[in-house]
């Protein structure tokens, strides 16, 4: 599971102005009796603060996961890493010595003045729903065999799980962990291997209830959603409330499965609001600023979506640990974070995010991706390529997608990531063009031993629009002259037979997109024995007149035949124009 974190992305380019006689704000540098306890925190993975895990010894748990890594190449992967970060947090603390002691007043009316346009920006006039199924994969393994609610039980396998249910996650179970920890962090749990054929239909009939309330919802995974339930409230007496609870109900009878919501103004206090009342509740948050402003005053900067452990270390370095926080050091954010980094600080602080639904612009890839035990053969390789490209084909399939890069994300025993993507001028969809290239990225990566796999498609529109990798090369015939009033079916008959007409970019001659055709037309046109064919053809049809001011008997052909009897298309010569017809 890859974490969502805005800092690992984000450059650090801070230029430091040279100012005086500042007013101070205390840093709260990070000081801890165990020199390893941000590592622990950052091995515990990007799931440790899950619904269920709130009454969970965390320090004993991370003690224990510790432990159980050491020596492992994931263990030194995420020492690098954490050493990585550790000194990152160092040059922004070296650079905080160097403007705590300066005048940061221009500052502050800068940063006020962003969040007086932000404020103008802030839109309460949506409802959005964030849905969410609880422990998903679990819950779907739980229906197929009921024995299963009642014991601590996790889907995935010793390498790596993805979801564990309630019970496990007392233990500190949890997904993203690999499962020889989780065992030994609850000996009798159960592992289940996952059957995405089940969650996939299960999935489907969760969608086929958002699609009453909302036509155009964003499903993000196969187990959450979004919902713009704006429109339809116009169309009910319901609250907010009441009809998200009947949304829940006609999804549980629908599946037998529980979902849990958060309903707000914009999609990231949606998502937020999800997480406070599961499993099986829903949490909604008044639609107005003092509403807002205060929820999000307490809120720690972790529960922001887009924040991770990197972020919330380097915040917690600079004393901010609530969004609350986030005012009273805006100077000092100011000139230590990025510019993108800084706007999203502030927009958190003021509970502001998007409410945009345009699927067009939110879906730029689709993609699969799946954790297995250790992988080397190339025989087996191919065989995974050839299973994830048709998981994706169906995925591309159900949206009604196609797109023109391909891209494939290996990740080794060492943790190592390689990716690689190739564009190509037409869009594809299917699972055989989608293998073809994805097993030509591998080999180029071969050997290796990895243990994830993901295939990726990108460049994407819709299946329906008009594909003009071809069509751009033809242009549209000259509509015929008037013609004297005929009767109705022969004119609606003209007008048929017109009505798709095209000048072939090769010969110039009119043509119809019938697809036989078609088809025939452009062979014939890229064949060289054709092309003469035709030329002699016109040749023997002109034969009475003279050819570029040459009597029938000047000689052999020229290599060159300039036919002005020839309708010519806007772009002047075709290419009949240089070939002989000898």
């Amino acid at each position: 599971m890859e974490e969502e974190d805005f800092f690992f992305d984000d450059e650090d380019n801070v230029e430091l102005e040279q100012e005086t006689n500042g007013e101070e704000i205390a840093v709260n540098h990070p000081v801890s009796d165990d020199k390893d306890q941000s590592f622990k925190s950052l091995l515990a993975g990007p799931s440790a603060n899950k619904a269920g895990l709130g009454n969970v010894d965390k320090e004993k748990v991370n003690e224990m996961i510790y432990e159980l890594s050491k020596g492992s190449k994931f263990f030194e992967k995420e020492r690098k890493r954490d050493k990585a970060v550790t000194k990152r947090i160092n040059a922004i603390l070296a650079k905080y010595e160097q403007i705590k002691d300066k005048d940061l007043s221009f500052e502050k009316r800068i940063v006020d003045n962003m969040i007086r346009d932000l404020e103008d920006s802030r839109d309460l006039t949506q409802c959005i729903c964030h849905m969410d199924m609880d422990a998903f994969y679990a819950s779907v393994e739980e229906l197929a065999d009921p024995s299963l609610k009642k014991v601590p039980m996790a889907v995935g396998g010793m390498s790596m799980l993805c979801t564990s249910n309630y019970i496990a996650r007392q233990y500190g179970v949890r997904s993203a962990m690999p499962g020889f920890i989780a065992k030994k962090l609850c000996p009798d749990l159960v592992l289940i291997p996952l059957h995405f054929p089940k969650y996939r239909e299960a999935s489907d009939k969760v969608r086929a209830v958002l699609q009453k309330y909302d036509p155009n919802f964003v499903p993000m995974s196969l187990d959450e959603a979004y919902l713009n339930l704006t429109e339809y409230l116009e169309t009910t007496d319901l609250t907010p409330m009441q009809l998200v609870e009947q949304i829940r109900r006609e999804i549980f009878e629908s599946t037998q499965l529980t979902a849990s919501a958060g309903i707000a103004c914009n999609k990231t206090l949606a998502k937020v609001c999800s997480d406070i009342n599961k499993p099986n509740g829903q949490y909604y948050l008044p639609i107005d600023r003092a509403s807002v402003i205060k929820f999000v005053q307490d809120l720690r900067v972790r529960q922001i979506p887009g924040v991770g452990r990197v972020t919330e270390r380097v915040l917690d370095a600079l004393g901010v640990r609530t969004c609350g926080d986030i005012y009273p050091h805006r100077a000092v954010l100011y000139k230590l974070l990025s510019p993108i980094s800084f706007q999203f600080m502030l927009k958190s602080h003021l509970g502001i995010g998007s409410t945009a639904f345009n699927t067009d612009a939110d879906r730029k890839s689709m993609s699969t991706e799946r954790t297995f035990s250790a992988m080397s053969d190339p025989a087996e390789l191919f065989e995974k390529v050839k299973e994830l490209s048709l998981m994706l084909e169906q995925d591309l399939e159900a949206a009604g997608y196609m797109g023109r890069n391909v891209g494939i994300k290996l990740k080794s025993v060492n943790y190592d990531i390689r990716i690689r993507s190739k564009t190509f001028p037409s869009y594809i969809w299917k699972a055989k063009d989608i293998e073809r290239i994805a097993k030509e990225l591998l080999i180029k990566e071969l050997p290796i031993n990895i243990r994830l796999m993901g295939i990726r498609v990108s460049i994407m529109k819709h299946r329906g629009s008009e594909d003009e990798s071809v069509l751009k090369y033809f242009t549209k015939a000259p509509l015929p002259e008037p013609n004297p009033p005929q009767d109705h079916q022969t004119l609606d008959h003209k007008e048929k037979n017109t009505l798709n007409a095209l000048v072939c970019p090769v010969c110039n001659r009119p043509l119809k997109l019938n697809n036989a055709q078609f088809n025939q037309h452009v062979d014939e046109c890229l064949s060289k024995v054709e092309v003469k064919a035709i030329l002699r053809q016109e040749k023997s049809e002109c034969s009475d007149g003279p050819i570029n001011g040459l009597g029938s008997d000047s000689g052999t052909a020229p290599k060159r035949i300039k036919r002005s009897n020839r309708p010519k298309s806007s772009n002047g010569k075709s290419l009949l124009d240089y070939y002989s017809p000898s």
